[in-house]
């Protein structure tokens, strides 16, 4: 038997594709069927286009495509020979932003995706998580929207803010606009507090043991009481592996498969187009499915985003959780909230850090115009994980630009040998409404995906 299933409330839509044998998944596969094609638009474009077209990728991690572009276009400028001034002013500028917009989209999707779904399954009644009309929903949407003010303070706008670019920011904060955004700031850690955990966030912070799960209150302890019930510390479990690619201010690189190694070689990424669609239909392939493609470090699926991020940056009480839950539904999602917290703390120390008297931006000395070729290469964590970006440009324009997502890692199709990430969580589940939580538990973005 075979069922066709249709994710929407994502970042475009998708389908999932399952296979079953005697009630029980034995084989899925996301479809993703929208293409966009935003490196064939880039290509022949002015290199420094790509800062305008990038952020566009996607409506929720514009900050994070814009903050790649600029770090790509930098070490492209590296390369020919010019290496850039940039102050500590902007790289924090730039971190905060990055940040804030991870915070945003952590706690809109806790609200909007994740629990929506959860509260259908539960025997209890859980109507205050019902879209649009929820009490619940309704608070969450509503912190989402004050925090994010706190980017369009030195952004300008957002979604998709061009203030970056090569040399540092678009942007001169006053000591009143970095204490207004502090203010946003200490209005998420108020909802945290009286909303969302139940706990003062000092002592969250503090946590580091899997019996802490029991001090958690209000909405947080509603999923994690929904999870015991429904299962799903045992579901959603792939291969435990985890890559980060970026070392930033608020995380570092590594990849964790059994042991913990934070030496990274961009060189060992490699995509493969077997299961995707061609617009070259010379070169399509007859097993193509879908838009997406697959990547692998070392011939290996790795899972990236903030389960990733927690235990490769050791952080103790996702640590303690991922070792007796492994990557479950109930971990990743434990992983994305405790993030909400941790850069919520950090990027309050972050803005502390600014010094105002600084230069923003320092302006490059050369142009791209100015050399034959050059290349360049960057990574960023977005809010679902490792964001990956490479240019290469001729005569000042863009000659090719390549992409790959964070959902490409966790979603992108399997191989003959090995199940995708996504793929090997949803097998063995028993009911579409769990396959589709696990999904929901990488947070789905077909837009990104089909780039």
């Amino acid at each position: 038997m075979k069922t066709v299933d249709l994710v929407e409330r994502i970042e475009g839509e998708a389908k999932l594709v399952c296979s079953w044998d005697d009630g029980i998944i034995n084989d899925a596969r996301m479809e993703f069927l929208n293409f966009r094609g935003f490196e064939f638009i880039l290509e022949g474009k002015s290199a420094l286009d790509a800062l305008v077209y990038t952020p566009r990728i996607c409506g929720i991690c514009g900050q994070a495509h814009l903050k790649a572009t600029v770090d790509a276009l930098e070490n492209a400028y590296e390369n020919m020979g010019e290496k850039l001034t940039v102050t500590n002013k902007a790289k924090l500028l730039r971190e905060i932003g990055l940040n804030i917009e991870m915070i945003d989209s952590h706690i809109k999707w806790f609200y909007l995706f994740i629990m929506p779904d959860m509260a259908k399954l539960s025997k209890k009644e859980y109507s205050n998580y019902e879209p649009f009309s929820g009490k619940k929903w309704l608070k969450g949407t509503a912190i989402a929207s004050e925090i994010i003010k706190s980017l369009a303070i030195i952004g300008g706008q957002w979604p998709h803010t061009s203030y970056m670019t090569p040399g540092g920011v678009m942007s001169d904060p006053t000591l009143l606009d970095l204490t207004t955004m502090e203010n946003y700031l200490d209005n998420a850690i108020r909802f945290f507090e009286e909303e969302f955990a139940g706990v003062s966030f000092d002592e969250y912070l503090s946590f580091n043991s899997e019996s802490d799960l029991e001090k958690i209150g209000l909405d947080l302890k509603d999923f994690i009481d929904i999870s015991f019930e429904k299962d799903f510390h045992n579901i959603g479990k792939a291969y435990n592996r985890f890559i980060a690619l970026t070392n930033s201010i608020s995380f570092k690189a590594g990849k964790k498969n059994k042991r913990l190694n934070c030496n990274l070689d961009f060189k060992n990424i490699c995509e493969s187009t077997k299961y995707t669609f061609n617009v070259d239909s010379n070169k399509e392939s007859s097993q193509a499915y879908g838009w997406a493609k697959n990547v692998k470090y070392l011939d290996n699926f790795y899972e990236t985003g903030p389960l990733a991020r927690a235990v490769i940056n050791e952080r103790k009480f996702i640590t303690k959780l991922n070792k007796k839950f492994d990557d479950s539904v109930l971990t990743r999602v434990m992983a994305r909230m405790d993030e909400f917290a941790y850069l919520l703390h950090k990027t309050k120390e972050l803005i502390k850090q600014i010094d105002i008297s600084e230069q923003s931006y320092i302006k490059p000395k050369f142009s791209f115009n100015m050399v034959d070729e050059t290349t360049g290469i960057s990574s960023v964590e977005a809010s679902r994980g490792s964001l990956y970006h490479e240019v290469k440009i001729k005569y000042g324009k863009i000659d090719s630009y390549n992409v790959i997502t964070p959902t490409v890692w966790n979603l992108g199709p399997g191989d003959k040998d090995n199940y995708s990430i996504a793929q090997k969580a949803i097998i063995g589940n028993d009911s579409i409404e769990k396959a589709k939580i696990v999904l929901r538990s990488f947070d789905v973005c077909s837009v990104c995906t089909t780039h």
